[in-house]
Order: structure tokens, then sequence, then C-alpha cells
């Protein structure tokens, strides 16, 4: 009973001691103080976007190369056109 209680006890601070280290690291990435609207945003949704229209790019390009169905590279192409629409949105959301 006392070996387990110690293990829940050094398991929490060893989980306690990670978490806390990542947390400024999370906090810095992701959000940032608007002085326009004096509040905190939240920028990961952006950033996330890019992200997701260059893989729709790489995946388009892809599938051009490997000679993918018409249907498949029309599906790329309004992957890509939504995230674009996205992005486009998120911008004047931020404006």
């Amino acid at each position: 009973m006392k070996s387990t209680v110690r293990s829940l006890v050094l398991g929490g601070l060893v989980a306690g001691g990670l978490l806390a280290s990542t947390t400024p690291v999370f906090a810095r990435d992701y959000w940032h103080w608007s002085r326009e609207y004096n509040r905190w945003d939240h920028r990961a949704d952006l950033r996330s976007d890019y992200h997701d229209l260059e893989e729709a790019k790489r995946q388009l390009e892809r599938d051009r190369s490997h000679h993918a169905s018409r249907h498949t590279l029309t599906d790329d192409e309004a992957r890509i056109r939504d995230i674009e629409h996205d992005i486009h949105d998120d911008r004047r959301a931020l404006k």
C-alpha cells in the first residue's frame, strides 16, 4: 500500500512537471495580445489553415504526377479552394 501511494505521488509530480514545462511554449505559439481589440486572440486557426493549404497542394501535385482520376483531382482542387476561403474569412475576422 505504501509503495502504491508513493508511486502515485511520484507519477503526479512527474506529470505536473512535464505539463508545466510545456505550457509556456503553447501559450507563446498560439495566443497573442491584440492591442486593437484589447483582448487575447487565438492565431492557431490561421496557422493551421496555411499548413493544411500546403498539404493540400502537395496532395494535388502528387495525384497529378500519379495520373489520378479527374474526380480525385477535382476533389483536391475543391479542398484547396475551401481552405483558401477559410484563410480569407479568418483574415477578415482579424481586421
